[in-house]
């Protein structure tokens, strides 16, 4: 689900309240990091149905602030890089974590960018739907394990025994320690969009 329109680059303020990088005049590294964000992480995103560009090919959501900050930002996509690479889970249930998250914390371009990788992987509109919605209706049993366990851990700061224990079961004691770092992965995510009130284009109907 290749994504195919990009929004105008005169649309929004995309920076939200961050210069955007292409109004700056950029030092080596900043333009290092956005050179490899526009060749690997912007491909990734367009494979998986959202735009991480403007029309104009300007940066959008958390990829702008990487640039202006590039030693964390590098540091950041080399741990979002051994996530995707080396969890346990399935990609499913990781975009169920990472939507319980971004809904969670009302942080639209976390929202906006992972119902279409979602989507991109094969999680059910139903599933989508609810986690946007919070109705937890027609979810499978690990779905509804790794939502409840995301869920509790982000709205109250703790798992209760039994919600930890139905993780555990699901998947393991690796799968658990995969859940929590992708929580934290994507609570900072979260934090940063809040932080600088970053936008996000509107989420397409499902085709």
């Amino acid at each position: 689900m290749t994504i195919t329109e990009h929004p105008g680059a005169d649309d929004r303020d995309w920076g939200g309240r961050l210069p955007r990088n292409e109004s700056l005049d950029l030092d080596d590294d900043q333009r290092a990091v956005r050179d490899r964000i526009v060749e690997r992480g912007a491909v990734w995103a367009e494979r998986s149905g959202f735009a991480a560009t403007d029309d104009r090919g300007g940066l959008l959501g958390p990829f702008n602030a990487f640039v202006l900050r590039p030693g964390p930002g590098r540091a950041f996509n080399r741990w979002i890089a051994a996530d995707q690479q080396q969890s346990s889970l399935a990609a499913p249930i990781r975009e169920v974590v990472i939507l319980t998250v971004g809904v969670a914390w009302q942080a639209d371009y976390e929202v906006y960018a992972h119902v279409a990788a979602a989507r991109s992987v094969g999680l059910s509109e139903t599933v989508i739907a609810g986690l946007r919605a919070g109705s937890t209706e027609g979810f499978a049993p690990d779905e509804l394990a790794a939502h409840r366990f995301a869920d509790e851990l982000v709205r109250t700061h703790r798992v209760t025994p039994e919600t930890y224990a139905a993780a555990e079961e699901t998947f393991g004691r690796d799968g658990v320690l995969d859940l929590v770092h992708l929580v934290g992965m994507y609570l900072a995510t979260s934090a940063l969009l809040n932080a600088f009130e970053i936008p996000a284009p509107p989420i397409p109907d499902p085709s």
